[in-house]
């Protein structure tokens, strides 16, 4: 099983550097960052994977890791010059020391855990920016998330469209659906899987877009076989949206693909 783990923009707005800036939250999710008078080597953004959640009410905004494992950090983000924004990695231990560090100014960073980490975080430095346009940043497994093929996240629901590890000639698409929002989206990449997966985050409302907008997608896939799985939290939905979901998915099939009778679940 490959680990793969997307976050977006920090929900904590303390975390962010606001001080002279302008932020914007576009429909899509990406998030406008401008701030003209802000130096080089100043941090933008932080995720870190332990908060204090009695005294601030925010969760963790990055997965667990494995110690001695390696790992694979990416950026999908587009600035004003084509100068990289740099990201940094530190790691800590019981008594928030830093043991470890990895910097870089690529839009992909492997690491490897230290032994002791008890946290980390992950920093976006400026370099020399006015704007930044950001959409993601993945954690995972090296080259898995070269698997990604498609993202859209949207107030009520997120989907990210995967292709299997290694390759498949299968007509087949699994549909996961899971119970959100989550800060933290988990993609489990198994590397025996072959057919291509779109794991879906949805709080049971917009249930009509987010149909219309698998449709957009599968309608390049007119052979397609949907398959659906339930993910977590996925009985904790409004069953009138699970109905909902159901119809359309078979709506879906009989405009585009093979009908099944009904859709696995």
């Amino acid at each position: 099983m490959s680990e793969l783990y997307l976050m977006r923009w920090p929900q904590n707005l303390s975390a962010v550097y606001a001080n002279g800036a302008t932020i914007r939250y576009s429909k899509d999710q990406s998030v406008y960052y401008a701030n003209e008078v802000l130096s080089p080597g100043q941090t933008i953004c932080t995720w870190a994977s332990a908060t204090n959640y009695l005294s601030s009410g925010n969760s963790p905004a990055l997965p667990l890791l494995k110690s001695n494992q390696a790992y694979e950090l990416s950026l999908k983000l587009e600035a004003d010059n084509d100068l990289p924004v740099q990201v940094q990695i530190d790691f800590f231990d019981g008594h928030q020391e830093v043991i470890d560090s990895y910097r870089g100014t690529d839009s992909r960073l492997s690491f490897t855990v230290p032994n002791g980490m008890v946290s980390y975080e992950v920093r976006l430095v400026n370099l020399k920016h006015e704007w930044l346009q950001f959409e993601f940043l993945t954690i995972g497994t090296i080259g898995a998330a070269e698997s990604i093929l498609e993202t859209q996240f949207r107030r009520h629901y997120d989907w990210v469209h995967v292709r299997p590890l290694r390759g498949s000639n299968q007509k087949t698409v699994q549909l996961i659906v899971n119970q959100g929002p989550r800060s933290i989206l988990p993609l489990s990449l198994d590397e025996r899987c072959e057919v291509e997966q779109i794991f879906i985050t949805t709080d049971g409302q917009a249930v009509e877009p987010l149909i219309q907008s698998l449709a957009h997608t599968l309608g390049n896939k007119p052979d397609a076989q949907l398959s659906l799985e339930a993910g977590l939290g996925y009985y904790h939905l409004p069953s009138e949206f699970i109905i909902q979901l159901k119809v359309g998915l078979k709506q879906i099939e009989i405009l585009g693909g093979r009908n099944n009778d009904k859709l696995d679940h």
